[in-house]
Order: C-alpha cells, then structure tokens, then sequence
C-alpha cells in the first residue's frame, strides 16, 4: 500500500473513532480549498473536497443510520476531471449504449449533504463534463453552493450537466449553477452542450429555488426513469444563443423526455431556445410559470408521433416568443390526457421567420396540431399577439380586460421569488398609478411544496404516497 493510501486509512479511522456513532448533527466534516488542507475533517484542520466526500461515504457505510455533512469553507474548488465509461445512455434511442465520459465529483452512500459556505461563497470549478454526479446516492442534498467551469465531453450522448443525479433520491435546492459553457468547438461539433441539472435514471430530485444562469444546453433536463419536484428556480440562457452560435439558452430552459414526470411549479425561464416541455411519454403538472424571452414555442406537449405524454398546464405566462405561445402536438389515447386551461399568452409569434409554422407550430398563440380526445383547452387569456402577416390576432382582448381577466395568475405568480422577479409580475401586479393588487406571500397559503410529497428529504420515499404529478392514473408500459 502506498503512503498515501496508508494516511487515508488513518484519517478514516480516526474520524470515525472520533465521530463514533454521535448524532447526525455532530457528524460535519469540514473542507477548504486551500492546498495544504490534509487535517482530520474538523474545523480548525479541514480536508480537501474530496477526501471529505470520501470519509462521509465511508462513515455512512458503517453507519447506514446516519448521515454526514460535508461542509465547505469559502473559496474557490478546482476539481480534477476523471474519465470513466457508463453502461447506460440517458438519452438514447437504446438505453444499454456505452458511453465515455468525465465527471468532477461523484457522490454515492446514503445521508451525504453537500453545503456551502454562506453567501454562496464556496465555488465548485467542475472543469468536467458531469460536474456533480449523484450516483446511487440516497437522501443527499447540495445546498448553497455555485456550480461552474464544466467542460462539455466529446461524446455526442453523454448527458453532460453541472449537476447529474443518477439512481438517487437528492435534494439541490438554492445553488447557483452558472457558466457552464464547455469548449466551443466541442460544442459546435455535437450541437448539444451542458445542462444546469440533469436527472437521470432511478432519480427522485426536489430542485429548489436555484439559479441557473449561461449553460450551454437545457436548464433542467430530466430522461427516462427520472421524476422532480421543480419549484421556484431562476433558469436564464442570457445570450439566447441559437444554431451553432456558442453561449448559453440552447436548448430547453425545462425540459422532461422519455418517461420521465415532474411537478413544475413557480419558476422562471427567459432567454431561451424552447420553454418548457413534456415529450415522448412524459407526464407532468406545469403551473405558475413564467416563460419569456424564447426564441421559438413558450410551452409544448409532444409526442413525437409514438408516445403517451399527458399534462396539465394551468396559470402559466407565456410572454415574448418568436414561434407559437404553445404547442399541442399529441395523441394520447386513454385515461385523462390532461389539459391546457388558463394560462396567459401574449406577444407570441414575434418572428417572421417562422410565419410558414416550420419546423416548430403554427404561427399563433395556441397552436394545435394535434389534440388527445378529452383533452382540455378553456379560459386562457391571449394579448396582444403576432400572427403571419401582422393580421390581428383572433381573441386577443383589450388591455384593461387582460389586466382585470390577468389578476388569478398574478395572485399565483405572488407566491414564488422566481415568479415575482418577472417582467410580467412586475406589469401586471399593480395599477398604472402603482397601487398594489395582489396579496402579499405571507397572507396566502404556501403552495410551494405540494402536500402529497413528503415533509423533506433526507428520507423520501416517493412510491408510497401519490406523486405530485399523478392524477388518478396508474402509469402503463411506457416506450423507450
């Protein structure tokens, strides 16, 4: 055995003589940057990061009971990428496809909490392609951390995010997850870049009140055998970067493929390729959004002409689109398919380039291409919208009447900090004399978590009780 490896045994075993079999609270292993951090894990003699990841994974191996916090000192986090293979593909038409990859940090066990200094002072430079890879990781957590410097990978299929979440119960909630760009000629080579946080197969994520600011591809990606709670997070693409042009918003700001389902509630998404998405066989409750900015469709339900995606998309804005406010492209046959009923779209259709409906949907505010039978279109509120040739718009009320008619959503949108960050809260939430119209948060029930989840993370158990996203239907065989 080598020294190195000899003063690591020792190290673990001193912590855990140390921590013995103490309460949860006592169970902190401090981290620092600083290069001569090679102490024992406690205050005054921190570790490096990821030795500190090591000793909780070993502490939660011998004591599945409890977890460990790993606690971060400010500064700046360099990780050094390491190369491995994967066995599965996230996103492929073949899920057993082999695939090369670099990750920064992978986390595994059960309890491991990964939390920053405040302020958001401890800075994780990923400098890889899964910057932070959950993997077989239950009831984990990464708080308060910035998230940045990944690399994009030069495999084409790797489903490279800042955050990737894979066989894992995590919580990830107020982290700052920007400037993951990657190499522009790799990106430009594959066209896909890296993601804010991807969920991954096995996962069961809680993402909550993050910023997700420049990546290179999706803000939240979730694939198949992933499922979420997305509640109040900031998602801006800032340079709305389209075709081969290299920055951040390509892709989808949230976005939920194969079989994947997800409750998104209260969050923001501005300067992006596409909105907000249920694909293929993906199901999901989308409501209290605010979409604005987007170079094509706000919001879509799609099918991709094989699948059984079913949503229910209710008080959401759509504000500012080049293509259509929404498309409805799906023809889910059986059970409750869903609906898109109050929701507000205004200055859709924005550029002219996409007047013919290709390749994206039909130049107005709710494009229907195809329609699931039952499925619900009923009390939305369309304003001030572009159609092909700068026809007026059929529908489109008055400027009074959407501000009066507009009221319901904005109480909604009042109960999230994403939400009331939006231009159009800010428009709509007060007279043009400044008086304010809506209730302040603490006057309204907390709608944020949804009472079927349970209380918290660290123990979830998302199959006993009914998902936020089901509504009374037993989910059948899905497609690959």
């Amino acid at each position: 055995m080598t020294r190195k490896g000899q003063t690591g045994r020792a190290l673990i075993l001193a912590l855990l003589l140390a921590f013995g079999r103490g309460p949860v609270e006592a169970r902190v292993i401090h981290a620092s940057p600083a290069p001569d951090a090679h102490g024992d894990g406690s205050p005054a003699r921190p570790v490096d990061l990821a030795s500190a990841v090591r000793l909780a994974q070993r502490m939660v191996t011998l004591d599945a009971g409890a977890g460990a916090t790993v606690q971060l000192a400010p500064g700046d986090y360099h990780l050094a990428p390491r190369d491995t293979i994967e066995y599965s593909c996230g996103n492929c038409e073949r899920p057993d496809t082999t695939v090369n990859l670099t990750y920064g940090l992978r986390v595994s066990g059960r309890g491991i909490r990964i939390r920053g200094a405040p302020d958001h002072g401890s800075v994780l430079h990923t400098n890889a392609g899964y910057g932070v890879w959950f993997q077989d990781c239950q009831a984990c957590a990464l708080e308060g951390v910035v998230v940045t410097g990944g690399e994009r990978d030069t495999s084409g299929i790797a489903t490279d995010g800042a955050v990737v979440v894979q066989r894992s119960s995590v919580r990830i909630e107020d982290n700052w997850i920007r400037e993951n760009i990657g190499d522009s000629t790799t990106v430009a080579r594959h066209v896909v870049g890296i993601a804010g946080i991807v969920g991954r197969e096995g996962s069961r994520i809680r993402i909550l009140r993050n910023e997700i600011t420049r990546c290179s591809w999706d803000g939240i990606a979730l694939y198949r055998g992933a499922e979420a709670e997305i509640v109040d997070n900031r998602i801006d693409g800032v340079d709305l970067a389209l075709g081969r042009r290299i920055g951040g918003g390509r892709g989808v700001g949230i976005g939920c493929t194969w079989d994947s389902r997800a409750a998104i509630r209260g969050n923001l998404v501005r300067r992006y390729w596409k909105g907000i998405g249920l694909f293929v066989d993906a199901e999901g409750v989308i409501e209290d959004n605010v979409v604005n900015e987007i170079a094509t469709w706000g919001l879509s339900l799609w099918d991709a002409g094989r699948g059984a995606c079913r949503g229910r998309f209710r008080w959401n804005v759509v504000d500012s689109t080049g293509a259509c406010g929404a498309s409805i492209a799906s023809t889910t046959k059986g059970g409750d398919p869903g609906w898109f009923n109050q929701n507000a779209l205004l200055r859709t259709g924005q550029n002219p380039r996409y007047d013919s409906g290709e390749p994206y949907c039909f130049q107005t505010a709710i494009a229907v291409h195809e329609q699931p039978e039952h499925f619900q279109i009923e009390g939305n509120l369309v304003f001030q919208n572009r159609t092909p040739g700068d026809a007026p718009s059929s529908g489109d009320l008055s400027e009074d009447t959407f501000r009066i008619a507009a009221q319901t959503i904005v109480q909604r949108l009042a109960l999230h900090s994403a939400t009331r960050a939006s231009g159009f809260f800010r428009r709509y939430s007060r007279t043009p004399g400044g008086e304010r119209l809506y209730d302040e948060p603490s006057e309204l029930p907390d709608l944020s978590r949804d009472p079927r989840l349970p209380p918290d993370l660290p123990e979830p158990d998302f199959g006993r009780e009914s998902p936020p996203w089901s509504w009374g239907q037993t989910p059948g065989a899905r497609r690959r």
